[in-house]
């Protein structure tokens, strides 16, 4: 049974990781709110309280994005688990903070590109898709919102885990491990930069968050370099991980405003011009290494 599963191409790898995914999201789905029932009880389950769309949010993280590309990964690839995974190497400490300084100065371009994609406008005929497109937009924003509402300092820790750690985490096991690299990469003839452009236009689709997708799909693409560049998903893990926690913790300060320089002309390409120096270096120092 292996031996045919390791044979697979592409279609086969795509049919595998997408029959795992719809079953292991409804499984999480269902087998969370039966466990949310009987932890947080019926009244709290049908408000949807704070505690269970995080317990919630959890499970489907898990469910959703984790265990379909790992066990892709376990049925369709020879070797070692860790290896196939891209983590069986920790991270070295000086390309892990290029990665993470990438991520931040990353974020005026990615302000910038956000606000470009808020003043999309569908024509006229269009208007009931323009329509429902910014309703989800609302909807996500008033999800994370509740999340974030509490300044109890309990409830930013688990936000940080629920919204930071596991998405950094499970993200990037399905998009660029499962898809970009295992996918992609190993069954198919796009490779490189391509694989991680294409990944990164479906880690921002599938989000569905429309008015979002021009920063997102940017920020897909640094993480796929980071991961192309280095052969080791713990540093996009980690990079995806303070991207998410800079969010969260600004989203639980409603005093908190991002600097008007940020949103300057020079601002936007300064941090053009030391996102791509900082995937330069990266790429320099992952080149000495394997020389010496």
């Amino acid at each position: 049974m292996k031996k045919y599963f390791v044979q697979m191409g592409f279609w086969g790898r795509l049919f595998v990781l997408l029959t795992l995914t719809v079953f292991l999201m409804l499984g999480a789905i269902i087998v969370g709110e039966i466990i949310a029932y009987f932890i947080f009880g019926r009244e709290a389950l049908a408000s949807q309280t704070v505690p269970v769309m995080q317990f919630l949010q959890t499970i489907l993280s898990v469910g959703l994005f984790l265990l379909p590309p790992v066990l892709m990964v376990k049925l369709c690839c020879e070797g070692s688990l860790r290896d196939n995974l891209m983590l069986s190497k920790p991270p070295r400490l000086l390309p892990l903070l290029v990665c993470i300084v990438a991520i931040i100065v990353s974020e005026p371009m990615v302000s910038w590109l956000e606000e470009v994609n808020m003043r999309m406008k569908l024509p006229d005929c269009m208007s009931d898709v323009e329509n429902w497109m910014r309703e989800r937009e609302q909807s996500a924003a008033d999800i994370v919102r509740k999340f974030t509402a509490s300044p109890d300092t309990l409830n930013y820790i688990v936000n940080i885990v629920v919204l930071a750690f596991l998405p950094g985490l499970c993200e990037e096991m399905y998009f660029r491990v499962g898809m970009q690299t295992r996918l992609l990469g190993d069954k198919t003839r796009i490779r490189g930069v391509w694989a991680v452009v294409l990944t990164a236009v479906l880690f921002s689709a599938l989000h569905l968050q429309f008015f979002g997708f021009l920063p997102r799909m940017v920020l897909g693409v640094v993480l796929g370099m980071f991961l192309l560049i280095t052969g080791n998903a713990w540093y996009s893990i980690a990079a995806h991980f303070v991207n998410n926690m800079i969010a969260v913790t600004l989203g639980c300060g409603s005093d908190v405003q991002q600097p008007q320089w940020m949103e300057t002309w020079w601002a936007v390409l300064m941090s053009a011009v030391a996102t791509f120096s900082m995937l330069w270096l990266l790429w320099r120092i992952e080149k000495m290494s394997k020389k010496f």
